[in-house]
């Protein structure tokens, strides 16, 4: 069974792990070998000591094993990040993470959320009510095409 909980710094490894797979198997098939390296070359399990202490990350896990995670940025209204291990795709563990999210963001009293989905995940965001803004490039120090994509909260339910 899956739970979903908040991220602690000791779960650093295995979110690390989760995004690398995550990118490499996953995005592979709407980025270039190159990108997919660029992309994962750039990832370091200390990269998500700041938004684990911000306390909108979460994991989520199945007999104690990380499988995905997520995370958002009141301050900015940003989903950051929603990935799932590829063994784990399609099985609604994204959405669950994406769930806990909205309701955070609900809880603070935003009323929009906004992100930047890779292209492999607009069809994923597009079933949990984002809009389709524009493309554009993600900047990590290198760019990758995106998707900017919205959506209004309701109050206490999804849409």
């Amino acid at each position: 069974m899956i739970t979903i909980r908040r991220a602690t710094l000791r779960d650093r490894e295995s979110i690390w792990n989760v995004h690398i797979r995550a990118i490499q198997e996953v995005c592979k098939s709407h980025y270039s070998q190159k990108e997919i390296e660029d992309w994962s070359e750039v990832l370091k399990p200390t990269r998500y000591n700041e938004p684990i202490k911000r306390g909108s990350f979460f994991v989520a896990v199945d007999e104690n094993v990380i499988v995905g995670f997520g995370n958002l940025n009141q301050e900015s209204a940003e989903i950051e990040a929603v990935y799932v291990a590829p063994e784990y795709v399609r099985r609604g563990v994204g959405r669950e993470i994406l769930q806990a999210l909205e309701s955070v963001a609900r809880d603070v009293g935003l009323t929009m959320l906004h992100l930047s989905s890779s292209l492999n995940a607009v069809q994923f965001y597009e079933n949990a009510g984002y809009r389709r803004q524009k493309q554009e490039r993600y900047l990590l120090p290198y760019s990758v095409a995106c998707l900017l994509m919205v959506k209004e909260l309701a109050s206490t339910t999804t849409r």
